[in-house]
């Protein structure tokens, strides 16, 4: 696959955009880390209720770092998640989103409901040694069912790891929490765009018949455009923002190229960076 220094980066986009989140990594895995100490402190004092509370959110500090470093920080690109897939009943060539980043943010709500399902259980232990127990082991118990109510999305197939299908009939985007279609001649054209970011827009026409549906409920991982488009959050990817923005904006601007769609002539061009012819 072409390095990020093998291929033109966007002006939209600016230079060295995740090392401000550099600083604030190392800050949350600063806090993530003196969970522990102090988790084990509460212990040694005779309070060992405190220490899995701690550790939860020492595990909750940590995961919000990992991710940070998987979306923002961009370590090097994993050219495994593009390859050749099939799309109504054609084989079409598919840009995966982040496996390790997916991952990671569904431990979150798994670290958030533990953490409110044992404040639940503590309280209803708890009985008339604490005021208002009842109280705080209804609410606690409502915020585990929430944060639980991830993984049946989850178990539903409404939420998942997401794609971007290049195919014959169009661009497809399975987002986490959406899915979205649009055909090649509804598409105007591609441009880069920033908005705190590094976005893709495949930008189509107004009145374009526009397949789009949001599937995830309450947890709206992510959302659909206000208007008809394919809007690529190039964070939420593991290849190379850079050749998204080409390999996407090569086969709008090339009708002809699209036969390539579905082969491993897209793959090929994609690891040789020729997005000139």
């Amino acid at each position: 696959m072409p390095s990020s220094s093998s291929l033109t980066r966007p002006p939209e986009w600016p230079a060295g955009d995740g090392a401000r989140y550099r600083v604030a990594l190392v800050f949350v895995v600063g806090l993530g880390i003196a969970c522990v100490p102090v988790g084990f402190g509460f212990a040694a004092i005779g309070r060992p209720a405190a220490l899995k509370y701690l550790l939860l959110l020492a595990a909750l500090f940590l995961l919000t770092a990992a991710y940070g470093l998987v979306t923002r920080v961009r370590p090097p690109h994993r050219p495994g998640d593009i390859g050749i897939t099939e799309y109504a009943g054609h084989p079409a060539t598919e840009i995966r989103y982040s496996g390790q980043a997916f991952a990671i943010m569904a431990a979150l709500p798994g670290c958030l409901a533990a953490i409110c399902l044992l404040a639940a259980i503590d309280f209803a232990r708890a009985g008339e040694d604490v005021p208002a127990a009842p109280l705080g082991t209804a609410l606690t118990g409502l915020a585990a069912a929430f944060f639980l109510s991830f993984f049946v999305f989850l178990a539903l197939g409404r939420l998942r790891r997401g794609r971007i299908v290049l195919a014959q009939q169009g661009i497809h985007q399975r987002g986490r929490a959406f899915s979205s279609f649009l055909p090649w001649e509804a598409f105007a054209g591609v441009k880069a765009a920033y908005n705190g970011t590094p976005e893709v827009l495949v930008i189509a026409y107004a009145n374009v018949p526009w397949e789009k549906r949001q599937l995830g409920g309450v947890w709206k991982l992510d959302k659909l455009p206000p208007v008809p488009m394919i809007e690529i959050d190039t964070t939420a990817l593991a290849l190379d923002p850079n050749l998204v923005y080409h390999l996407v904006r090569f086969y709008v601007d090339n009708p002809a190229a699209r036969v390539e769609l579905g082969t491993g002539a897209s793959i090929e061009r994609a690891r040789a960076g020729t997005f000139d012819r």
